[in-house]
């Protein structure tokens, strides 16, 4: 299923579009990242509830929580999607989201890598 135009943003990283979405699920925060076309496999970024986390995209903000505090920006969007193609998503393959953790500021692999 493709991100809604509606309920993302757009990001253009090294040249390619991708939609983004920060997104509740089950006591965590998901980073949702797709390539723009929305044929490719999803990037779901967990995030743990653990931190305050505060989306920031020029219009908006969400903040969850009240411990720390994490800021989502483009460009921390913009360097998770980079980080996330060097540990090995391929965003215009077709499959099953890859999920990856983001604990203590790097990334790491749950599934689907």
């Amino acid at each position: 299923m493709t991100l809604s135009r509606r309920n993302s943003r757009k990001i253009v990283v090294d040249d390619r579009e991708y939609r983004w979405s920060p997104s509740r699920d089950s006591g965590f925060m998901v980073l949702v990242v797709q390539h723009s076309p929305g044929n490719g496999k999803k990037l779901e970024i967990v995030i743990s509830d653990d931190q305050n986390v505060i989306v920031e995209n020029g219009s908006y903000s969400i903040e969850y929580g009240a411990v720390d505090q994490l800021l989502i920006t483009p460009k921390l969007v913009e360097t998770l999607i980079r980080e996330a193609i060097k540990a090995g998503w391929k965003p215009e393959e077709t499959g099953p989201p890859v999920q990856l953790s983001f604990l203590e500021g790097h990334l790491e692999t749950r599934r689907g890598l």
